[in-house]
């Protein structure tokens, strides 16, 4: 990873945006970052940090107190780093969650915490990657292949971090290797192991624990065991079986005695039963015969139902014949007496007379109109002064007044004679509709007397009939025969109680000779000794034959067992076969053997002794041959992690010590020198990560001049190799040796970093 860009806003001692171009370094790869303490030198690192992952570049500083105190409170706080890494360039943004000023009205608002990561292509075509807080650390954990923890042990190494690797136990350093070098992968292996093989165990302990349980239900020790035992119960059964089926002959036998003997009884009790069945239709002929002769009778009674209707309908016919004559009578009283009312009426008026005074009004009417017309003329011919044609009167105060009343008194009465006329009309037409009434009645009480007369005659005549064939009748008179008639209904109902009766006798008859032969010299035996028999053999055969299925239910169970202990066994077989080699790769591989050494551990010690190498060739540059780094061999406490812990070879003593009795100077070159060679190994190792950048905060000042003259040359070195180093100090000897340089400066409204190269 290699940074061309860092815009801070608002972060630190950095008030207002600041942007540090590394792109102006061009091939000079090292680089120094100077400027008064507390002028924010650190904090360029704690940029790179937080923007990559969230975090400061120093355990003890939070992410709340990177805000600028000299911002304005609206001013948000901000950091966005260009990178590249693997010729791939990438941008990632980020802010905490702060406070700040409300856009409107007063007070604050809390903003949350923000980050964004893009990758840009070389057409300069953005796409986004991660948007969220947390998906922006994974992605840049994956693209870089480390955590923050590890970035700021190997590449940007703060004040109190750059000596953690060195100083570090084997737990942390083997979390660091394996994050390295991806060695992960041993470690799964180990757990596959570790997990198959207590797999195995687990199967082989719960295979063995069954076998164990089945034994003990099959009450026996062993399977040899339960097979001989299931050999003689099989022997055993076989004399059961043919046991029992010596008892099922003699079951049978008393069976089918049982039921000869119940079928014989049967035969005397189906026979007593038909006698009794006889004997009670014998007690019925009587009945029977009595219903046979009213059956005779209702036969006549039938014979005589023809003659006997005929005589009765006509009976009905006269007596409607009558009841049709009385009603005509009446009809005809009614319309005679209607007629002779309308009559009387009719001529108390005469008519001719009133048609005669009609005509006279009719004719003074017409009289009176016309001279009423003419003096209406003189009338309105009259003058004042002047005599009247009339009268001669040279007055005239009423002027034909009487014709006028004269004319509405004719015309009263012509009306009141046209009314009586009318009335009298309609009564004369009243009068000639009741006449007809009065002509229909008489018409229909004519033919109501034929029709009654009629019907007497036929009535005689079928009563004689009737007579005639009741004396020929066994019936000695109507009395009888009608209460034979009245039974008539009764007749079919009586015929087949009769019939039923003569197929029960015939059928009973039948049954019985059927049975008086199948009887015949037989007597009725007695059940009780042939179910004694019955039960006696039947229990001996069930207790046989419970014993028989007992065995059978035990051998099955046995088989079973056995069937289930043999693949139990070589179930137990084959996984001591799979455990062995399985359980013995999985202990050597978790460690378990004299040098409580696993797998991984065994990897990563491969893995360190060559990081060692590269750095010893430094280290021994840098202290002019006096130390050497050497992992320690052996155990030294069986309680905590081992195989990765340092020590330090002291050529003037010729002892051994560990790397924390180191002095601060001592401590600084030696992480360094650990630091540059865990890099070039990282580069050796095929698909090993490549720390194209390293940034050391302070740890010179603690150096001698001539030590320090060293350091610097492996560190010129170091960028020859196309590494980016960085270096925070403000020794004055470095900024001589230095050329390009990020000066930082502070003041009252904060701070300001700019290159000069």
């Amino acid at each position: 990873m290699k940074p061309r860009q860092l815009v801070m806003q608002a972060f630190g001692p950095y008030a207002d945006k600041e942007t540090i171009d590394f792109s102006v370094l061009r091939d000079q790869q090292l680089f120094l970052i100077t400027g008064p303490t507390g002028s924010g030198k650190t904090t360029i690192l704690d940029a790179m940090t937080f923007a990559l992952y969230g975090t400061a570049s120093g355990d003890l500083r939070e992410n709340r107190s990177l805000r600028s105190d000299y911002a304005s409170p609206k001013v948000r706080t901000e950091v966005q780093l260009v990178f590249t890494n693997q010729d791939r360039t990438y941008e990632v943004t980020r802010s905490p969650e702060q406070e700040l000023v409300k856009q409107r009205g007063a007070g604050t608002r809390s903003v949350p915490a923000g980050a964004s990561l893009v990758e840009i292509d070389e057409k300069g075509e953005r796409t986004l990657l991660a948007s969220s807080y947390g998906a922006v650390t994974k992605e840049v954990e994956a693209i870089l292949g480390f955590k923050a923890a590890q970035f700021r042990q190997l590449m940007v190494l703060p004040q109190g971090e750059f000596r953690r690797f060195l100083m570090a136990d084997s737990k942390e350093r083997r979390i660091i290797l394996e994050t390295l070098f991806k060695t992960q992968a041993y470690r799964k292996l180990e757990e596959a192991l570790d997990a198959r093989a207590k797999a195995l165990k687990k199967d082989y302990d719960e295979a063995a624990a069954k076998k164990a349980h089945l034994l003990e239900q099959a009450q026996t020790a062993s399977l040899e065991e339960l097979v001989q035992v299931l050999s003689q119960n099989k022997h055993l059964l076989k004399e059961k079986e043919k046991e029992a089926a010596e008892m099922s002959a003699v079951l049978k036998k008393a069976t089918a005695a049982l039921e000869g003997a119940k079928k014989q009884q049967d035969l005397f009790a189906s026979y007593e039963t038909v006698c009794a069945r006889r004997k009670a239709l014998e007690e019925k002929e009587g009945t029977i015969e009595n219903l046979k002769k009213k059956l005779k009778l209702l036969d006549e009674a039938q014979k005589l139902h023809a003659p006997y209707d005929r005589a009765r309908q006509s009976l009905n016919r006269v007596r409607q014949a009558e009841a049709l004559e009385k009603e005509a009578e009446k009809d005809y009283a009614r319309a005679l007496e209607e007629v002779t009312t309308r009559s009387q009426k009719a001529t108390s008026t005469n008519t001719a007379l009133l048609q005669e005074e009609v005509a006279r009004a009719r004719e003074e009417l017409a009289r009176m109109t016309a001279v009423s017309g003419e003096m209406v003329r003189l009338a309105g011919s009259l003058e004042k002064g002047k005599p009247c044609p009339v009268c001669g009167s040279l007055t005239h105060p009423h002027p034909a007044t009487q014709t006028q009343e004269e004319k509405a008194r004719l015309q009263k009465e012509q009306h009141d004679l046209e009314e009586k006329i009318a009335a009298l009309k309609k009564e004369q037409d009243a009068l000639e509709k009741a006449q007809g009434a009065l002509k229909k009645a008489a018409g229909s009480l004519e033919t109501a007397k034929r029709s009654a007369k009629e019907a007497a005659h036929a009535l005689d005549h079928d009563k004689e009939a009737f007579k005639k064939a009741l004396e020929a009748s066994p019936f000695p008179d109507q009395p009888a025969f009608l209460a034979a008639h009245h039974d008539l209904s009764q007749k079919e109902a009586l015929q087949e109680e009769v019939n039923r009766f003569e197929a029960q006798k015939a059928s009973t008859e039948g049954e019985l000779k059927i049975l008086q032969k199948e009887i015949s010299g037989k007597e009725k035996p007695l059940l009780a000794p042939f179910e004694e028999k019955e039960k006696a053999a039947r229990i001996c055969y069930e207790a046989v034959a419970a014993q028989q299925g007992a065995l059978s239910e035990r051998i099955a169970r046995e088989e079973k067992e056995r069937d289930t202990l043999k693949s139990l066994e070589e179930k137990i077989a084959k996984l001591q076969d799979d455990y062995g080699p399985i359980g013995l790769l999985a202990a050597t591989a978790k460690g378990q053997n004299s040098e409580n050494l696993s797998f991984s551990a065994y990897v990563l010690q491969a893995i360190l002794d060559d990081v060692l190498k590269a750095a010893n060739l430094r280290l021994s540059a840098i202290s002019e041959g006096r130390y050497t780094l050497y992992r320690r061999e052996g155990i030294h406490d069986a309680r905590k992690e081992q195989g990765l812990d340092l020590e330090i070879l002291d050529a003037y003593t010729g002892q051994a010590r560990s790397v924390h009795t180191l002095s601060g100077g001592e401590s600084f070159f030696t992480s360094l020198s650990l630091a540059l060679g865990l890099s070039d190994v990282l580069e050796s190792y095929a698909g090993g990560l490549h720390l194209d950048t390293i940034l050391v905060d302070e740890g010179f000042g603690s150096l001698d001049p001539e030590t320090l003259d060293k350091a610097m040359n492996t560190l010129m070195d170091l960028q020859k190799g196309g590494r980016l180093v960085g270096i925070i100090s403000h020794v004055a000897e470095l900024k001589e040796r230095i050329p390009a340089q990020l000066i930082v400066r502070g003041g009252v409204m904060g701070s300001h970093a700019l290159f000069r190269v």
